[in-house]
């Protein structure tokens, strides 16, 4: 089985505090990557960042993404459909103290497609539990952003070369088998 995991595509990180042209410029990538994987019966995780007061996180980024607010749903183009799964995560890697692995597990998820933002901190401490705990990891180029290119870059290498992660483009995204 195969997994997609979204990761926060949410309102604070696409058209809110932390939001950026770039975020928004993958949005149609995303519904054709959603649409591939449901073609394909893959499970559909979501992955939203959702804050308390107190989250460590907060003291380096400040409060964003707070627990029931608009700016920790979901963006509505993205249409979360039944049998989706929300995740609800307070790091940035979206296995920490959450239901994910369990899920996977129990799902018998062998391969994972991680997509979302941001490449070089969500999307990579994603992929980096996903690789320890024995996923074979992807990451489809067109389908993650982060604020700047050079982050994007960064990311996209350090997962390629760290954790063997193979980043491919959204029109091979059907020869993951």
């Amino acid at each position: 089985m195969i997994a997609l995991i979204i990761v926060d595509m949410i309102h604070e990180f696409v058209d809110g505090k932390f939001g950026s042209k770039r975020a928004i410029s993958m949005v149609d990538n995303l519904k054709t990557l959603l649409k591939i994987a449901r073609e394909r019966g893959w499970l559909i995780i979501f992955a939203r960042d959702s804050h308390s007061e107190g989250d460590p996180e907060l003291k380096v980024w400040g409060p964003h993404a707070m627990k029931g607010s608009f700016s920790s749903e979901i963006i509505g183009s993205l249409e979360v459909m039944q049998g989706d799964i929300i995740i609800e995560k307070n790091t940035y890697d979206a296995f920490f103290k959450t239901d994910l692995e369990k899920i996977l597990s129990e799902k018998n998820v062998k391969k994972v497609v991680v997509a979302g933002v941001s490449t070089d901190i969500c999307v990579l401490h994603t992929v980096c539990h996903a690789f320890f705990l024995g996923y074979e990891t992807y990451v489809v180029e067109e389908c993650t952003e982060s604020m700047k290119e050079s982050n994007k870059e960064f990311g996209l290498k350090y997962m390629k070369t760290i954790y063997g992660t193979k980043v491919i483009r959204l029109d091979r995204v059907g020869e993951i088998g």
